[in-house]
């Protein structure tokens, strides 16, 4: 008898994985966006996230910057693989001590370097770059990982994926981008 009940257990456990295997697979359009992103030649110490982007929910995102914390909040729904890389870089502490070296009267930049990766920008066409606004620099025709917060209206770089917002305290924003040489102390997702 315990034979049959071992050949039972394996043909309940194969129609699982063929109904779990068979429901992602129809899940995949809906639940994810399959991202590309490549590798470049330059020495990234980071390697690329995976392919699989959730399309669904925000992000919560702390910025500690040495001049004052900031909260992000990131939206997959018309970004994720941008999303999706922006976490996956702050998870592996790559923000981390790193300057913010351009300002303008429009915007604070920061991030240094490349991760050794780059992905395809993420535009409709109807980007707003107002006030409060977290975006990705365009790098030369693709995403990296130097990332913008739009404090001025005048003069933000269009064709930048926007992935996000401030969400509180816009007039602390002000403040940093108006000093010099303010730095990233630390990326939190979460």
């Amino acid at each position: 008898m315990g034979h049959w009940k071992r050949i039972v257990a394996i043909l309940l456990v194969a129609a699982v994985v063929l109904v779990l295997e068979s429901w992602t697979v129809h899940a995949t359009p809906t639940l994810f966006k399959n991202c590309t992103y490549t590798r470049t030649s330059d020495a990234g110490t980071v390697r690329p996230p995976y392919s699989l982007a959730p399309l669904l929910g925000s992000v919560k995102v702390t910025l500690k910057t040495d001049r004052g914390t900031l909260e992000l909040r990131l939206d997959r729904r018309d970004a994720p693989c941008a999303v999706h890389s922006f976490t996956h870089l702050a998870l592996q502490r790559y923000y981390n001590g790193t300057p913010c070296p351009r300002r303008t009267r429009a915007i604070l930049e920061c991030g240094a370097g490349r991760p050794g990766y780059q992905f395809a920008p993420e535009l409709s066409g109807k980007e707003d770059y107002r006030r409060g606004v977290v975006a990705l620099s365009n790098e030369g025709g693709g995403n990296g990982s130097t990332f913008f917060l739009v404090h001025g209206v005048h003069g933000a770089p269009a064709g930048s994926t926007i992935i996000g917002v401030v969400s509180n305290n816009l007039t602390l924003l002000d403040r940093i981008a108006a000093e010099p040489r303010a730095k990233v102390l630390e990326v939190l997702v979460g």
